[in-house]
């Protein structure tokens, strides 16, 4: 399959969340503007591989090939997850928001743990959630641990604003994961989720390389500058918990 219609597929994927579980073809056809008889096409291949199963006579969802996909993500980051979580619960248990932890997916942040908050309005990050690495803190944090003249690889794709606060100017976007790079942690404001904001930090090995990004999403209105700071320091003191287990 060419590279193009790989993209596209995964494309039509990234369509699906807890906020629109199930879509019709022409729903797909108009937020990935592939036309009706290409997604057609893709639906039937991603049906006979089981990502995709009817529901209904004309809505589609994601498939029983993710619930296995997820057992073997789970597994191969068994021992980070394991690491991550003490730390995880000691910061959900202080601050009642959601905490996640998310690792580079080839062009994408996929979380492989996740404690929701426990307030009636939360933000709600899935195990196995998948977000573009051109938006979000997590996102920031990831890429920034990549070298910098690989950037454009993983960037390659064209920006599709996930909200209104999604940032579409690639060279802008760049300066924000520079500047996350330097200060140490990466922010975003309603960039994935609307009226949600998330602070990030790394979690390094012993050899200095990024593993993944633990993170902390609330709403916004609970999400203050004054609260930010207080996460912000919950989670830098976690991140060297775990890499010293790491270690």
């Amino acid at each position: 399959m060419e590279s193009t219609s790989a993209h596209k597929i995964l494309d039509i994927l990234l369509l699906f969340s807890t906020s629109q579980p199930e879509l019709t073809v022409d729903e797909i056809s108009s937020q990935s503007q592939i036309p009706p008889s290409t997604v057609y096409r893709y639906i039937r291949v991603l049906t006979e591989k089981g990502f995709l199963e009817k529901s209904g006579t004309k809505s589609y969802r994601l498939g029983l090939r993710f619930v296995e996909l997820n057992r073997v993500a789970r597994g191969s980051n068994r021992d980070l997850r394991l690491i991550a979580l003490p730390s995880m619960k000691r910061i959900a248990d202080q601050i009642i928001e959601t905490v996640s932890l998310m690792r580079l997916f080839n062009k994408y942040a996929i979380c492989i743990e996740s404690i929701e908050g426990k307030h009636v309005v939360r933000v709600i990050i899935e195990q196995g959630r998948l977000q573009p690495l051109y938006t979000g803190a997590s996102s920031k944090v990831l890429l920034a641990g990549v070298d910098e003249s690989e950037w454009d690889s993983y960037l390659n794709e064209p920006i599709t604003p996930i909200t209104e606060n999604t940032i579409t100017d690639l060279d802008t976007y760049k300066e924000e994961v520079r500047k996350t790079r330097e200060q140490g942690y990466g922010m975003s404001d309603g960039e994935i989720d609307d009226g949600g904001r998330a602070v990030a930090v790394p979690l390094f090995n012993r050899e200095g390389k990024v593993l993944a990004a633990l993170s902390v999403e609330g709403p916004s209105f609970r999400m203050t500058e004054e609260k930010m700071a207080v996460y912000l320091a919950l989670l830098l003191d976690e991140a060297k918990t775990i890499r010293n287990q790491l270690t």
